[in-house]
């Protein structure tokens, strides 16, 4: 008896412990397989804007070079030597904007 309730407190513990955890594998899963809504923002190494994508279905990934792979809805994007924020749809409503401080 003890034994099983020692082995179904170690089972609870792990689970919800790795809740948060198991959430990120399933957002990669998604991200990787279908795509997430997202935009891509690439700017220069003085912070203008160089460019800006927008897709339904956007993968992202590092290659071996260390250049950022943008999978745009089936069209694909190198980014290389260039400062890139990615912002999934939704993530917006987190942003801290000057005036809100």
């Amino acid at each position: 008896m003890k034994k099983l309730l020692l082995a179904a407190t170690l089972l609870l513990t792990i689970f919800l412990g790795g809740c948060t955890w198991l959430d990120d594998k399933v957002k990669d899963h998604e991200s990787d397989t279908k795509g997430l809504e997202r935009t891509v923002t690439v700017y220069s190494k003085t912070g203008d804007v160089v460019k800006q994508y927008k897709g339904d279905n956007v993968r992202t990934k590092y290659n071996d070079g260390g250049a950022l792979v943008v999978n745009i809805d089936g069209k694909r994007v190198q980014v290389m030597n260039s400062d890139v924020v990615i912002e999934e749809k939704g993530a917006e409503k987190y942003e801290i904007n000057k005036e809100n401080k």
